[in-house]
């Protein structure tokens, strides 16, 4: 049962020394020695590079993970339960599964999601065979859903400002090959495209995630090990720039404080795990650490909690210690 609900390793050890205002969630495979391979959300300092612990997960569709502004100390993963979305919450201090919310909204695959409010999410997958950037309330109700660019053949990440426009990423048929990726803005509460630009179109290029940060977005562009950026003034973008600043392969990207991006990855041909970070607008002052290890594994999803509120880090340390008591008792 232990090993089900959360498997927390050297928490106690770096708490009291962990220091960067981020703490990262990344979902991927871990493998344990002696054990298979389980998914598990793996936290970490962003800035130091330190491993902060991990604890399983199940649902092996489970691909997705988000923060929800209204239960602070908590994350959500996704994934699919009978064909339908369902949403699973866990206390990430302690690991334990504290809610699970059936959605019963019918998906063949969920590419991204992201709250944008308490009640409502946003996300980016197939539905019904059709690909689609939608806004949904955890009760299932379709709030909105965004017309997308003419010949959409995939629906790859969507994103939403604070003052609520909202950007979609999606792929075309391209000149010579499916690899044209239009990005798409939309006024707050609208769902028709407000403006369109195509960031590139080639044959070797695949983007995968948008992250919003400091007035700017930023496209994963995880083959190049690289990022496509973009000003945005409301829903108009400004000038695009090509930053080659990634030095690691980045599976995923997750915004900070400020204008940070991290980066996480895994190279499964070198077993290596791989954390960056930059700013967004520029390729300068890139942090970055491989660790060689069989221990982890390929990396879904990240997410950053800014500024971890008070108690954070004593909820982490505490957690470790309620699953000894536990083992014990046992």
């Amino acid at each position: 049962m232990l090993r089900r609900v959360a498997l927390l390793v050297g928490i106690g050890a770096v708490s009291a020394s962990y220091a960067s205002f981020e703490l990262a969630l990344v979902l991927q495979d871990v493998v344990p020695s002696g054990s298979s391979t389980s998914r598990a959300i793996t936290r970490w300092d962003p800035i130091s590079r330190t491993a902060l612990g991990y604890f399983f997960v199940p649902g092996a569709s489970d691909n997705i993970i988000a923060l929800n502004s209204g239960f602070a100390g908590t994350v959500d993963t996704f994934g699919r339960v009978g064909g339908n979305l369902q949403i699973r919450r866990y206390n990430y201090g302690s690991g334990v599964l504290t809610s699970t919310i059936n959605l019963g909204v019918g998906t063949n695959f969920l590419f991204d999601a992201q709250y944008v409010s308490s009640s409502s999410l946003l996300v980016a997958g197939q539905f019904g065979g059709t690909h689609a950037a939608r806004i949904y309330g955890t009760n299932g109700t379709l709030i909105r859903s965004f017309v997308n660019p003419a010949g959409t053949n995939l629906v790859i990440s969507a994103v939403q400002d604070q003052s609520g426009n909202t950007f979609v990423l999606t792929r075309q048929a391209g000149t010579t090959s499916n690899n044209k990726y239009t990005l798409s803005s939309y006024a707050a509460g609208s769902s028709a495209i407000a403006n369109s630009v195509v960031l590139f179109d080639n044959t070797t290029v695949d983007a995968s995630e948008l992250v919003f940060a400091d007035g700017q977005i930023a496209v994963n562009l995880g083959l190049l090990s690289s990022r496509f950026v973009l000003a945005v003034s409301g829903t108009a973008f400004g000038s695009s720039n090509f930053a080659n600043g990634w030095v690691v392969t980045t599976n995923t990207m997750a915004a900070g404080h400020g204008d940070l991006i991290h980066g996480f990855g895994y190279d499964a041909v070198q077993t290596r795990m791989a954390l960056s970070t930059a700013r967004i607008n520029t390729a300068l002052g890139n942090t970055y650490q491989h660790i060689t290890s069989s221990f982890y594994g390929n990396v879904y999803d990240s997410a950053i909690v800014v500024a971890p509120e008070p108690g954070t880090l004593l909820a982490l340390g505490a957690g470790v210690g309620v699953l000894m008591r536990r083992r014990k008792r046992a």
